[in-house]
């Protein structure tokens, strides 16, 4: 008995010493292409039980990031750390994105005002009072900045002065709106836009005239046309929750083809192809003349927002996670949990300088590098 426990005891050493002696690489764990480069907790100051949810999006310019904070401050934080750069308040919360314009910052609030400030100091160029909150991203396009508010209302400005050169005001009957809004698309100094009440409209830039409207999505209930129109092969491609996608002339307005996708946001162009995100949780792939070749099940819920990253695309949802495609094969390589059981991301990513920002509607800002 005690021979055996001797031999067992000599080869467990022997074994140990051979181990010692040899070159073993250990093995790595595969980095994430999420990984956290910074984050921030900006969720406000609330009562149990009323979850106050973020609905607007960060914006990477320059090195800095700029985002709302829903206490009704604007941030810009230094890209790379996170360190604060400067901080205004606003008294309001946020439900767009800021735009870049020169050396300015120009955002607006859910109190329904219009900052324009200098983007390294903060400090206020102009403020402009629209009377409804600013639910798009402002639109620049030969020295003026259009916006999209709450009460279905479009606004034209000077965007060096602030000055309101035209705005148009749309009578929605409907009561059940999802209450969002269409960014507005320039093309060729036209101004295209959706309504709450299921149709789209062109205005001349010049003087805000509506040169035609046409209807994309009937029923009684939620048919906004919310998405942004998208320009494709010198067509307006537009769509509600509950119509169809619908390829549109610019010029009369005259309906081309229709295609059957409830669009949760605006279709993006991507190697040639479109990109139809769904309020299925789907993004369903069509090639250069509309004809489907693949559909990717992202989640159960809307998809927000697509964008490059890291050769693929980082996509969002306004589930709990993030995802990465790859481009060509849209397989699911790597992906990403917000964390909370509430959270998804309402706004949209955005992508510069190397990195990846998101906001979720838990109000956790995250920056991945």
């Amino acid at each position: 008995m005690h021979k055996l426990i001797l031999i067992t005891l000599s080869l467990i050493i022997t074994s140990c010493s051979t181990l010692k002696n040899l070159d073993i690489k250990g093995v790595k764990e595969k980095e994430s292409a999420f990984k956290v480069a910074w984050n921030k907790n900006q969720d406000p100051i609330h009562q149990t039980g009323n979850l106050p949810i973020a609905l607007n999006s960060p914006l990477i310019h320059d090195g800095i990031l700029y985002v709302g904070h829903n206490q009704g401050y604007m941030k810009a934080y230094q890209l790379d750390n996170g360190k604060e750069i400067w901080s205004k308040y606003d008294d309001g919360a946020y439900h767009s994105k800021p735009v870049i314009y020169k050396d300015w910052v120009i955002y607006g609030n859910a109190k329904g005002r219009i900052f324009a400030r200098h983007s390294l100091t903060g400090k206020a160029e102009y403020i402009v009072d629209l009377d409804a909150s600013i639910e798009t991203q402002g639109v620049v396009y030969k020295d003026r900045i259009i916006f999209h508010t709450r009460n279905h209302k479009i606004f034209c400005l000077d965007v060096n002065t602030g000055k309101i050169l035209w705005s148009y005001k749309r009578s929605v009957p409907y009561l059940t709106t999802i209450q969002r809004a269409s960014r507005p698309l320039v093309y060729k100094d036209k101004i295209y836009v959706g309504f709450a009440d299921g149709q789209i409209g062109a205005f001349s830039l010049e003087e805000g005239v509506i040169l035609w409207e046409r209807r994309l999505s009937t029923g009684n209930k939620f048919v906004d046309v919310d998405s942004t129109p998208t320009l494709f092969k010198d067509s307006i491609l537009s769509g509600s929750i509950n119509g169809d996608l619908v390829m549109i002339d610019p010029s009369s307005g005259q309906i081309q083809r229709r295609l059957p996708y409830k669009v949760s946001r605006a279709p993006i162009v991507h190697k040639d192809q479109l990109l139809v995100p769904t309020i299925f949780g789907e993004i369903v792939v069509l090639d250069k003349d509309l004809i489907k070749k693949n559909t990717i099940n992202i989640s159960k819920v809307p998809v927000s927002s697509i964008v490059p990253w890291k050769a693929g695309l980082a996509v969002s949802s306004v589930g709990g996670e993030i995802l990465l495609l790859d481009d060509v094969s849209f397989e699911v390589k790597d992906h990403f949990q917000l964390g909370h059981a509430y959270s998804g991301v309402h706004g949209e990513l955005d992508m510069g300088e190397n990195y990846l920002a998101a906001l979720s509607s838990r109000n956790r800002l995250y920056i991945f590098k």
